[in-house]
């Protein structure tokens, strides 16, 4: 690690480090949001519903590939983090070739198996007759080359934990930029007129782009990460400390798939318009997850130095400065929800009952907006304690545990109101969980932190 992040892990100011590594995390995850946002909007522009629904239906698939290099690029960044503070770069250089070759060959095996079953794929996402086709050959294109979203993802998350999020923020704007630059002359009449198979070609070229800087930075720039293969050494030890975190962090990811899926499948009764509807007002939700997420989780690598250096002091204080912060920031976001919900539709479509139905979905996600700061301030710092199981509780509380049973259960009300209310209240139960969770592990490291004052 460069001698300007130890200063700022170990000497700066709590607050003045959070910020410097939670704001650029936030950045570059909106930066990967606006990949899909941007395809969103330009498909929208030919103001055709089941192009639209294609992009929505496609994306529970798109988070199964995405989530591979999460798993492996989350898991492994709080131990690189860790032996960072320890001053362990062997270890270093071990556990980030092994992240990398290792993600990359699992993409592969994921990409295979969607080739080789991708008519009952396509078939539990929700398709249609009219969504079927456009469908399939969107996501042909994303799973196809997705080893570069795979790549993309474990290299960001590698930069950020030697604490180079500035040049994690880069990355991801490169990538953005290129993207929504190319997705208008490959989506639109005007240019190449693709339609969806324009945007997933937009979109992996963006990635690509984005790859090709992180290598850069890593290869010729002073860093402790390894790319060499002859640092591919894999080993009980490196597996153990990625999945450990990495499967907990990302089953919510994982899972996500899986509730999009159900969730469409059960909108499709109501009509194809309102899976539209649901992918569009979902951007704006997943604004709001994404923002509170990686700003929570953006004190991990901070918080993880300083476990590792055995300065429990700045690990307290920037639990207490994470969860104050992210809460307040909850707050802020509700006027988005609140106030914006009606432009927001109307920029991506002119269906009236498309706009209606997202405006509702908006509305009703507003209730739940306020407790996200605490449930992923909690949920990092169950990650950052290494306290995997309840991590994984947390993650997949809101996704699994609670989100099956309130789907069928609001569902059978016979209307779209109470199909809408799932996501939010299994986010709220998920929440006061979560607290709970953290409060035996907290408790440990206060005391810890009285004996060393």
């Amino acid at each position: 690690m460069q001698d300007k992040n130890i200063e700022l892990m170990e000497k700066a100011p709590v607050h003045k480090a959070i910020l410097t590594l939670a704001l650029p995390t936030i950045f570059s995850s909106i930066a990967t949001l606006l990949y899909n946002l941007a395809d969103t909007y330009f498909v929208g522009l030919l103001d055709d519903v089941y192009q639209l629904g294609a992009v929505s239906l496609a994306y529970p698939v798109f988070i199964i590939m995405q989530a591979i290099g999460s798993i492996f690029g989350i898991g492994v960044a709080p131990y690189i983090s860790r032996c960072l503070g320890a001053q362990k770069y062997d270890e270093v250089k071990k556990a980030s070739s092994v992240t990398v070759y290792t993600s990359v060959i699992a993409t592969f095996a994921l990409t295979a198996l969607y080739f080789l079953f991708r008519t009952p794929i396509l078939s539990i996402l929700g398709t249609s007759e009219h969504t079927f086709m456009l469908t399939r050959k969107y996501l042909d294109v994303v799973v196809l080359f997705a080893v570069a979203m795979t790549i993309q993802t474990v290299l960001g998350s590698l930069l950020r934990a030697e604490g180079k999020a500035k040049h994690a923020v880069i990355e991801m704007v490169i990538g953005t930029i290129v993207n929504i630059i190319l997705d208008p002359i490959f989506i639109l009449p005007w240019g190449l007129n693709m339609g969806v198979v324009g945007a997933a070609i937009a979109t992996i070229i963006g990635i690509v782009a984005a790859d090709i800087y992180c290598l850069i930075i890593l290869l010729k720039g002073k860093s402790s990460i390894s790319l060499k293969i002859k640092d591919f050494k894999p080993c009980k030890r490196i597996y153990t400390e990625v999945f450990k975190i990495g499967i907990p962090a990302c089953a919510g990811q994982l899972l996500m798939s899986v509730t999009n899926a159900a969730f469409n499948n059960l909108a499709a009764g109501y009509g194809d318009y309102v899976i539209s509807a649901y992918g569009v007002a979902g951007k704006m939700i997943y604004i709001a997850l994404i923002v509170v997420n990686s700003y929570a989780g953006g004190y991990m690598p901070f918080a993880g130095y300083n476990l590792g250096a055995n300065r429990i002091d700045r690990v307290t204080a920037s639990f207490k400065f994470t969860l104050i912060t992210s809460s307040i920031l909850s707050v802020l976001l509700l006027v988005p929800f609140v106030g914006l919900a009606k432009p927001f539709m109307g920029a991506f479509t002119t269906d009236q009952p498309t706009i209606d139905a997202g405006i509702l979905i908006l509305k009703t996600w507003a209730v739940c907006i306020p407790f996200l700061g605490v449930q992923f301030t909690m949920m990092s710092t169950l990650q950052v304690f290494g306290q995997a199981t309840r991590a994984m509780i947390v993650n997949i509380g809101r996704q699994t545990i609670f989100f099956f049973p309130f789907l069928y259960l609001f569902n059978s009300f016979g209307n779209l109101t109470g199909l809408f209310m799932t996501n939010p209240v299994a986010d709220i139960v998920t929440t006061i969980v979560a607290i709970f969770l953290v409060i035996s592990p907290l408790r440990k490291l206060l005391k810890a932190a009285k004996e060393v004052a």
